[in-house]
């Protein structure tokens, strides 16, 4: 595969932090065939959150950098803290691709589902996203974090899914108890079901045949990445098996992926980095992880970026 000249999909760097700068393998898959956008100096006021100007400055530099083409971009991210970027990409590609409604696939070991008023939230994104107009649903898959317990759902914008916008598709939930109710209604998750059904159940709800992906790789067990987050219990295996179920059959108009780590840099107006830092040390594991995990974090984006190119073809 790596031998093709022009692959379906168009690999993109979108270089927030210095994750990327790091991987010189993925970095020549780009400068060969693909993209890359360096937009550092607003990484720290974007980090975690930010406040409507960087969020619109990074907008107006992803359309100039990143012309429209049919071939669908898989962007790369970094950090995970850079999450609430996704719903520029998703944007930019139905803009590219000029579909009418599409389906957005959410990996994460978190729902980003909480309001935040000041601006956008790398744990808030998905509201926005599912309220434009373009976007037919959110399909968020793979959680298992405390953020979908009775407690942690409190933050949650509720009305993503009682007004439908939002479907969730936990890799299991908490307590062990069987099925998932959120706000009234109730899902399987993954452990309920056994992966191959899983995957079978996500795939037939889908209600349109145009999808984007992203990918936070906090969705994966530690073995298989290294983030700033806390981390779910997927396996890599089993999230190409339920990229496989979403994507064949249909036309993917584009995927991004976060969640590598590394060191953060905050910043925004005021008070600003102080209070970033905060809710880090509150939020965040404290550990850094070894050289060994941050090449494993190539590895796993280099198979990632092969397998999406594989199921576009």
């Amino acid at each position: 595969m790596h031998g093709r000249l022009r692959e379906p999909v168009k690999p993109a760097l979108l270089h927030l932090d210095d994750a990327l700068m790091q991987q010189g393998g993925l970095s020549a898959r780009a400068a060969r065939d693909g993209l890359s956008l360096d937009c550092r100096d607003l990484g720290p006021a974007l980090r975690l959150w930010s406040r409507p100007g960087p969020l619109e400055m990074l907008e107006g530099r992803i359309r100039e950098g990143f012309p429209l083409d049919r071939r669908p971009l898989v962007t790369f991210l970094g950090s995970g803290d850079f999450h609430h970027v996704t719903p520029m990409l998703v944007r930019r590609a139905c803009d590219a691709a000029g579909t009418g409604a599409v389906t957005v696939i959410h990996f994460d070991n978190h729902p980003d589902w909480v309001r935040f008023g000041a601006g956008l939230h790398c744990g808030s994104w998905v509201g926005e996203i599912a309220r434009d107009q373009r976007v037919a649903r959110v399909f968020t898959v793979g959680v298992c974090s405390d953020d979908i317990s009775e407690r942690g759902r409190r933050s949650a914008d509720a009305d993503l899914i009682r007004e439908g916008l939002v479907e969730m598709f936990a890799y299991r939930a908490p307590a062990d108890r069987e099925g998932l109710e959120l706000f009234g209604r109730i899902w399987p998750t993954l452990t309920d079901l056994g992966l191959a059904a899983f995957a079978l159940r996500l795939a037939e709800s889908i209600p349109t045949r145009a999808i984007y992906v992203t990918i936070d790789k906090d969705v994966l067990a530690p073995e298989d990445a290294a983030t700033n987050w806390d981390q779910g219990e997927l396996s890599l295996y089993a999230l190409k098996t339920l990229l496989g179920a979403v994507i064949t059959g249909r036309t993917l108009i584009g995927a991004d992926i976060t969640g590598d780590w590394s060191p953060a840099r905050y910043g925004g107006q005021g008070l600003d980095a102080w209070m970033k830092r905060a809710e880090a040390v509150m939020d965040q594991p404290w550990s850094r992880p070894g050289d060994g995990a941050l090449r494993h974090n190539q590895a796993v984006n280099l198979h990632l970026l092969d397998w999406l190119s594989e199921l576009a073809t």
